[in-house]
């Protein structure tokens, strides 16, 4: 009876169906290759995997669960990890590159979850793209999962135990649909109800609001009336008080104008006189006063001219003062302009003015004497002479340059032996400042003649 018992359990085993493993196909990366090849090899890979083996592929899945489980690479802990919740065993990576000789590496790696380990790492190189056919695709992809086919080629049946099982849990999970969507519809019922309260609720207040709303807008109104009139009558009187305060203002800047045209007059005036300091401090006071006309642009033109003629003067007279040609020469010509372009004619400045410039270029012939620039000296006192005839200091130097070409002779030939150069220079200087007449001019023509040669 036992032996009878135990060959009806083994038969019911064996009747019982067996179940196939399920291969992940992971989407192949490809390194190097155009795309048209690519998705060739792409399809020879995935024909040869699904239509052999009990397989889902990244196609099956959720773009985010492939992009995390991609993350993973070769690492077997983290496909175990990561796919702890998925319907496969094994899981098959592959790689497919072009090296510089164009040569393609198709590279498959079989990763078992149950072992955790990678269990098939297997490359093989062909070629060129055309020799990666779909034959020779599915030959590799046999030889990688020999070890493991037989577990990914079984059929999968339902028993009929489990349909039973499988049919009883879902009547009663309808049931149990069926309870909840009334509990659920009872209780939207409830919710519709006190929506509808709630509704009414929100009309009343809503009524109420919008008459509390019409009084106040109605206060606010008249409110902004009685505002607008206060405002109104501020406006008028302010207006009054803008155009009484212009009417004002235009008279004081007419007074202001003929202030400005008295006080440039009298200005003027000190200038003729020579009174320029006191005529400064005139401007700069007139200056501040406004009429916001042309007077003030004259007033202002004035200051400047004054102020500028100003610096330019003191230089000269600092010049007169410490014999100095440049301060004097370089500002004679501007302070001139200017003096005349204030008072038409020039002031009492204008009259001196020449008097300066002798005095100037007496201190340039003086500052060339010394300076061994006879030249240019001679040509300072003439030009002297020719501003001012009465200046004797300039009269006497011309008078005595017979002595002053001696004095330059004698340092000459003082010069001849230990500095030549200087010596023609002093020789060429005589020949520029005196006629051929002159005896020294002669002897520094023969000297010249004997140290050039």
């Amino acid at each position: 009876m036992k032996k009878k018992l135990f060959a009806l359990v083994l038969t019911a085993l064996l009747a019982l169906p067996v179940y196939a493993d399920t291969l992940f196909l992971m989407k192949p990366v490809v390194k190097e290759i155009d795309k048209s090849d690519a998705d060739k090899i792409t399809a020879a890979i995935e024909s040869a995997v699904t239509s052999n083996y009990n397989t889902i592929t990244y196609r099956d899945l959720p773009k985010g669960k492939i992009n995390k489980l991609g993350k993973c690479g070769m690492k077997a802990e983290c496909w175990v990890e990561k796919a702890e919740d998925e319907d496969f065993q094994y899981v098959l990576l592959s790689l497919v590159a072009m090296n510089e000789d164009e040569e393609i590496k198709v590279r498959f790696v079989l990763i078992s979850l149950e072992d955790e380990d990678v269990v098939e790492d297997n490359s093989k190189v062909y070629d060129d793209v055309d020799s990666v056919s779909e034959k020779r695709v599915n030959s590799q992809v046999k030889k990688v999962l020999a070890s493991v086919a037989g577990s990914l080629k079984g059929k999968k049946k339902k028993n009929s135990e489990l349909e039973k099982r499988m049919k009883k849990e879902e009547e009663r999970e309808a049931r149990e649909e069926a309870a909840r969507q009334k509990k659920l519809e009872e209780e939207r019922q409830k919710r519709e109800a006190e929506l509808e309260r709630q509704r009414r609720e929100e009309e009343r207040l809503e009524k109420e609001r919008k008459r509390k709303q019409k009084l106040q807008e109605e206060r606010e109104r008249k409110a902004e009336e009685a505002e607008l009139a206060r405002l109104e009558k501020e406006r008028e009187r302010r207006e009054a008080e803008k155009k009484k305060e212009r009417a004002s203002k235009k008279q004081s800047l007419k007074n202001n104008a003929e202030k400005l045209e008295r006080g440039r007059e009298l200005v003027l005036e000190m200038c003729a006189q020579g009174k320029y300091n006191a005529a400064i401090k005139a401007i700069v006071k007139v200056s501040e006063t406004k009429c916001e006309c042309e007077e003030d642009a004259k007033v202002l033109a004035l200051k400047t001219q004054l102020l500028n003629f100003n610096k330019v003067r003191e230089q000269i007279l600092k010049g007169v003062e410490v014999n100095d040609s440049s301060l004097i020469l370089d500002n004679i010509e501007a302070a001139k302009a200017l003096d005349e372009s204030i008072v038409s004619g020039g002031t009492e400045f204008s009259q001196k003015v020449d008097k300066y410039a002798a005095v100037g270029y007496l201190a340039r012939g003086r500052e060339m004497e010394k300076a061994d620039d006879y030249v240019a000296a001679n040509e300072a006192y003439e030009k002297c002479l020719e501003i001012d005839s009465e200046k004797t200091e300039c009269s006497d130097w011309i008078d005595q340059k017979d002595k002053v070409v001696k004095k330059i002779y004698d340092k000459a030939a003082v010069m001849k032996n230990f500095n030549p150069t200087k010596a023609k220079e002093l020789l060429r200087s005589i020949l520029k400042i005196v006629t051929a007449e002159n005896e020294y001019y002669k002897k520094a023509e023969a000297d010249l003649h004997q140290l050039e040669y």
